[in-house]
């Protein structure tokens, strides 16, 4: 089976690696600190939502301080390198599918932050798809049959696609209304609903109706 995997806040815990300096950088700029709409960012846009009144200038200036950040010291999700390991080992094919982009035409400055950071902490994978917009489309070019990501637009439109599709709860999405997606709260419970479903073999088609298409 192949599985396609978000990283960040999925797989790391990017959310948290940069909250505490945007509250900084926040009160750096003359306000509060105080983020409008903590928990309920439906993407990976973290300062556009939080803190929409930001310039352009100062989002650009907090990323340029804090981006490598983000990529090098998040820690991982609990138990993610084992369960990614275990589903290796029974056959399965990981694909990580990130939205990473690099800044520079020909860098490859972020994937190599990226594979260093997966190395570090032991994340198993057979392939890094970086810059992937459009997760629907890099799914089905990499014939994903199981997809999971903290971000809510991914996951419908993942799911749209008829793909079975997890989205991972995370301090960033838990207060997004999606009660069209399944979530799920833990790589453990991941690996259970995995195990229990079967999802390897005969009972892929059968969650993929009662999760894609029931509503």
């Amino acid at each position: 089976m192949n599985i396609g995997i978000d990283i960040d806040d999925t797989i790391s815990n990017s959310f948290e690696s940069v909250f505490t300096n945007a509250q900084k950088s926040d009160i750096e700029f003359g306000n509060s600190g105080d983020p409008k709409q903590y928990g309920k960012i439906a993407d990976h846009n973290y300062i556009e939502t939080m803190y929409p009144d930001w310039s352009k200038e100062q989002t650009d200036l907090f990323w340029e301080r804090y981006f490598i950040d983000m990529l090098t010291i998040a820690t991982p999700k609990d138990e993610v390198a084992e369960i990614l390991k275990k589903l290796k080992q029974e056959g399965n094919n990981i694909i990580i599918i990130t939205s990473r982009y690099e800044f520079e035409e020909d860098s490859h400055l972020v994937q190599n932050y990226t594979q260093k950071w997966l190395e570090k902490n032991n994340i198993v994978y057979d392939k890094l798809v970086m810059n992937a917009q459009n997760k629907l489309n890099a799914s089905k070019e990499n014939d994903v049959e199981m997809f999971i990501d903290d971000s809510v637009a991914h996951c419908r439109n993942v799911q749209s696609g008829g793909i079975i599709t997890f989205l991972y709860t995370s301090t960033c999405n838990q207060a997004v209304e999606a009660n069209d997606l399944q979530r799920v709260y833990s790589w453990p419970q991941i690996y259970d609903k995995y195990k229990k479903n079967n999802l390897g073999v005969s009972k892929k088609v059968e969650l993929c109706y009662n999760v894609c298409v029931v509503k």
